[in-house]
């Protein structure tokens, strides 16, 4: 499993939008069985310098699926919408863990960097 992290700002006067983004994306991550696990508002940085007013965790079966979402020529067609009403947008791939000891023996046996496209055991 393959969970985006979505974090951004709303540009202001763009949030009809984002709002028609938001509507018009579902279908799509449904056709890909992505499912959204959160998205709202952000209410409190505990640490850290994390600034945007939204998050959203979206989770796909697998980074080809993401991809292909991606390359999707309905989103292409959309995609406008999200990158003309937000800003200072960061969104993340991450591959799970099953278990801390996984994450904790990744860790201790790996000497590369852990950024890009590497399979997790």
């Amino acid at each position: 499993m393959i969970v985006v992290l979505n974090l951004f700002d709303l540009v202001p006067g763009k949030e009809a939008d984002y709002a028609r983004y938001l509507r018009a994306v579902q279908p799509i991550l449904d056709r890909y069985d992505a499912k959204v696990l959160l998205y709202g508002l952000t209410r409190m940085v505990y640490l850290g310098a994390c600034t945007q007013q939204y998050c959203g965790l979206i989770a796909y079966r697998s980074l080809d699926d993401l991809r292909k979402l991606s390359r999707d020529p309905d989103f292409l067609k959309i995609r406008s919408l999200r990158d003309n009403s937000t800003l200072n947008y960061v969104l993340t791939a991450i591959e799970h863990f099953p278990t801390m000891k996984a994450a904790a023996e990744y860790l201790e046996n790996t000497g590369c960097d852990p950024r890009g496209d590497h399979e997790i055991p």
